[in-house]
């Protein structure tokens, strides 16, 4: 009775999978990272995330390679086109058996103007409202992260950094989250996807692609990125605090 039921499900997943249209994937974006703007804080400039709530079921580990699709197929073309008007921005990736549960980010610093129009390329987008289609979405959310008027470079920082961190960390990350979005493309490239694309494929590609991420900074994360970021610090004593993980 159990086999039986266990290959009804199959069978039905099959004949699910068959009947979601595919995908029309455009060749890729070339993305050429822009530097940061040292005039980033002005007085119409104000902080906004994008979410991306991933469906996450209770007895299964948290999908980071659907991180990689949101950021090259829904974002790279909207960061592209967008990038002059956008001084700072960045990446968050986190799962947690929370409110916020498996969520991806686009945190972003720029004008109202501008921030309207990117919710709307992301939420007219037919890749965003593919992904809500086939499960692999929850919702899509917008909102100014500027608890005041005023935007400041610091208001997305962590409170307890000094205010000099605080203020200067956006750069920081910004740089990370382009190296980041270089990588993914890079690796994706290598294998690129055109045309029509079912979901069952786009998955699979992203998961390739992660697990060569993955390999690469495990290999070479310790070299390439925290050795030379030691150097620049002067290869100071670093104090490392252990602490609970609640998130991934």
């Amino acid at each position: 009775m159990y086999l039986s039921f266990r290959i009804c499900l199959v069978i039905a997943s099959l004949l699910v999978a068959a009947c979601t249209p595919a995908l029309q994937v455009e060749p890729a974006t070339a993305y050429t990272p822009q530097p940061a703007a040292l005039d980033a804080e002005q007085a119409d400039r104000y902080w906004w995330q994008v979410r991306f709530r991933l469906k996450w079921p209770e007895d299964e580990a948290p999908d980071f390679a659907a991180h990689l699709l949101i950021a090259e197929q829904v974002l790279l073309p909207v960061l592209v086109e967008n990038q002059t008007e956008l001084p700072l921005w960045r990446f968050h990736r986190r799962a947690g058996r929370d409110r916020a549960g498996n969520q991806f980010s686009l945190l972003f610093f720029s004008d109202r103007e501008t921030a309207k129009h990117i919710d709307e390329e992301i939420t007219s987008a037919p890749t965003t409202t593919w992904l809500l289609d086939n499960g692999l979405l929850e919702k899509v959310s917008f909102a100014q992260r500027s608890p005041e008027e005023l935007g400041r470079l610091e208001l997305t920082s962590d409170p307890e950094w000094p205010i000099e961190i605080q203020r200067s960390w956006p750069y920081f990350i910004m740089g990370a989250s382009q190296t980041w979005l270089m990588l993914v493309q890079e690796l994706s490239q290598q294998a690129p996807l055109e045309g029509e694309v079912d979901y069952p494929a786009l998955l699979q590609h992203y998961q390739s692609v992660d697990s060569r991420l993955n390999d690469q900074w495990r290999r070479n994360g310790q070299h390439a990125y925290l050795h030379h970021l030691s150097a620049v610090f002067g290869y100071q004593p670093l104090q490392i605090r252990s602490s609970q993980l609640k998130t991934f």
